[in-house]
């Protein structure tokens, strides 16, 4: 469905330029749930920008392709043709994403005119009041006469899912749908991602930081760091710790477990790098890795067998 390869970004400033994305490749199937994690910092925004050629100066895409459906995407004219229609995607913050001075049917009539200039006013008005209905929203006509600061933070949250469904895409990237929603909204985001996903076949790459919640979601699941991806591993393999990368095990370490009694939460020591001409020859987890030898700091892992690492678990 969608083909990432090679893909590479990086910040192009005189004071200080580092590499965004390095050498990052994956597949997403028709249908398929991928789940994309790291810490904060990892690339996972950039990256889901880049698949719709949302990134401008200094940020640049300096080698790769994107495929769509096996038809390369070159030029911001291949972009625009796909963006919205066929690849849509839900930003995080969502009450931040909205106008605040609109009513959140006015925002989605105009996402549907934009794509759909044929049509009128009073089907796109209909066609909004019904996405608000598939959805879950409840009233959905009394609704769309809300402004986004009148609804909570989880239906702010539904009213940007239905925006990104309003041209019935085929693949939908949802940057962490969940953040800054309780625990309970959450969930029901979650069930509302994968309803979407069985009942129109939608394909899905979800970005989170919380492992949890891709067990939960994810049929597969890239570990990003600091711009590259060191692990791709099944949801049975994640769910059951079945991982190889150290990185991918420090990460779900730091998730306190039901009746966890430790006095204090796991950590994975040190704080993520800036990636850049120091990690061509280096392996870009090894100053925090506690299995690093001196290989790791000589020579760069390739990823092979799904992952990318000399002491794999």
């Amino acid at each position: 469905m969608l083909s990432i390869n090679n893909l590479s970004v990086e910040l192009k400033s005189p004071d200080n330029p580092f590499i965004i994305l390095r050498d990052v490749s994956f597949r997403l199937k028709k249908g398929e749930i991928l789940g994309i994690a790291g810490e904060s910092g990892s690339g996972k925004t950039i990256l889901a920008k880049t698949i719709l050629n949302l990134i401008r100066k200094p940020v640049v895409k300096t080698a790769g392709s994107i495929f769509l459906d096996e038809k390369e995407l070159k030029d911001e004219k291949d972009f625009a043709g796909i963006r919205g229609n066929r690849v849509s995607m839900i930003f995080q913050n969502p009450t931040g994403s909205l106008n605040p001075v609109f009513t959140v049917g006015a925002q989605i009539t105009e996402a549907i005119l934009a794509h759909n200039p044929n049509i009128k006013k009073k089907e796109a008005w209909e066609r909004a009041v019904s996405l608000l209905s598939e959805v879950e929203i409840p009233h959905p006509a009394e609704r769309m006469n809300s402004y986004p600061h009148q609804l909570s933070g989880g239906m702010n949250q539904r009213v940007m899912i239905a925006i990104a469904l309003s041209c019935d895409p085929e693949v939908l990237i949802a940057d962490e749908p969940t953040t800054a929603l309780d625990v309970t909204i959450q969930q029901q985001i979650i069930l509302l991602i994968k309803k979407l996903n069985i009942e129109k076949k939608l394909s899905v790459i979800f970005i989170t930081h919380d492992l949890g919640l891709l067990t939960r979601i994810a049929d597969e699941s890239c570990i990003m760091y600091a711009g590259e991806i060191l692990e791709r591993l099944g949801a049975k393999d994640l769910k059951e710790n079945r991982m190889r990368h150290p990185y991918t095990r420090a990460l779900k370490d730091c998730i306190p477990a039901i009746g966890d009694k430790r006095q204090y939460l796991n950590t994975i020591k040190g704080t993520i790098t800036f990636n850049g001409a120091s990690f061509d020859n280096k392996c870009v987890f090894a100053d925090r890795c506690e299995r690093k030898t001196e290989r790791c700091v000589r020579e760069k892992p390739e990823f092979r067998d799904g992952f990318s690492c000399f002491n794999p678990l």
